[in-house]
């Protein structure tokens, strides 16, 4: 249980050297960009730096006791999960619902759909108005997670760009007929690196949008992951840096869109996990410290979610802020907290 907020001396220290350097760097980017702003002894940002969630009551408690209760979840039709979004709203989070396969049933994996796998458009929609009812303190919803990425494939979501335009479009007007301010959020993470997946994935995201999507759709959810990279001046091909090639790939969904980006998950790990690579909880909290300062500077970005709270053992490699077996903060926890309490969403 975390009670308070332990922190040994040493990562005591640690926070300290990276906050101070990120309220001199952080200064620096808002006087050239015009994204941060200087009110006090602080510095602002016209962004909201949220977290993709784990449903332990614990944790989020936590974060929103440390004033950070903006939250990213998978939306599934059942009343545990209900219930445990109804009781931490009661306790001040705020939910970004992902409506996908687990609203729907289906079970997708890494070697195809093992269950719920011959879901139809109306199967969709009958799902997006239960979850309408499920979940009334949801009001902002995004359309499916990565819909490229074959690991989710099932069902109408196949990878037709038609399909997924008609997913968003059927969605909206469910969504909207019952909640005519609800926020909608489309594209569902569509990646920005590698370019090789950017490469991939732009066309795709190209024909929703001629489809006409732009009219049903509030903002765009992008996905931004690094490894095996680190740090944003790490060369990632012959003379480009990871931010040179961070700022291509955005620039394009930016231009093609004119929409503002959430960047619905972005991360690395504190742990080696299964990669083998020279991860450590020091290089997270400088990765996030770069990555977020990276984000604060462009005038597209208005969310930012970092993935995630705490790890999924699952995953092999730890992504969380807060150490999954005692809770207790990481390094990057403090970073995190420096941008969220001077972000737009406290």
């Amino acid at each position: 249980m975390v009670k308070g907020k332990p922190r040994p001396y040493a990562v005591i220290l640690v926070l300290l050297a990276i906050v101070a350097c990120a309220f001199v760097y952080t200064y620096s980017i808002g006087r050239q960009t015009g994204r941060g702003s200087r009110t006090g002894n602080s510095t602002r940002f016209n962004q909201s730096f949220c977290l993709n969630a784990v449903q332990n009551s614990t944790a989020m408690l936590f974060s929103i006791s440390n004033g950070t209760s903006c939250f990213r979840i998978d939306v599934r039709l059942n009343y545990t999960e209900a219930g445990f979004v109804s009781n931490m709203s009661a306790h001040g989070a705020d939910f970004l619902g992902i409506l996908d396969y687990d609203t729907v049933g289906a079970h997708p994996s890494g070697t195809g759909c093992v269950a719920g796998c011959n879901w139809t458009l109306d199967t969709w929609n009958s799902s997006v108005r239960e979850a309408l009812k499920e979940y009334p303190e949801i009001h902002e919803w995004e359309i499916y997670n990565e819909p490229l990425v074959s690991n989710f494939a099932s069902g109408y979501e196949n990878g037709s760009a038609r399909d997924y335009f008609n997913m968003i479009k059927s969605a909206y007007a469910i969504i909207k007929s019952t909640e005519p301010n609800a926020t909608i959020v489309c594209f569902g993470g569509a990646q920005l690196f590698p370019v090789s997946a950017f490469e991939y994935e732009y066309p795709f995201y190209k024909k929703v949008w001629e489809y006409g999507a732009s009219k049903y759709c509030s903002a765009v959810s992008l996905h931004i992951y690094s490894l095996p990279y680190y740090s944003l001046s790490q060369q990632v091909a012959p003379g480009v840096t990871l931010e040179e090639e961070y700022n291509y790939t955005l620039y394009s969904y930016e231009n093609m869109t004119g929409k503002p980006v959430w960047i619905t998950e972005t991360g690395i790990p504190s742990n080696n996990g299964t990669d083998g690579l020279s991860i450590s909880e020091s290089n997270q909290a400088s990765f996030l410290y770069q990555d977020f300062s990276f984000l604060a500077s462009r005038k597209s970005v208005s969310r930012v979610y970092w993935f995630h709270l705490v790890g999924d053992a699952r995953l092999g490699n730890d992504y969380g802020l807060l150490n999954r077996t005692t809770l207790r903060p990481k390094p990057a926890w403090g970073v995190f907290l420096y941008f969220a309490r001077n972000g737009t969403m406290q």
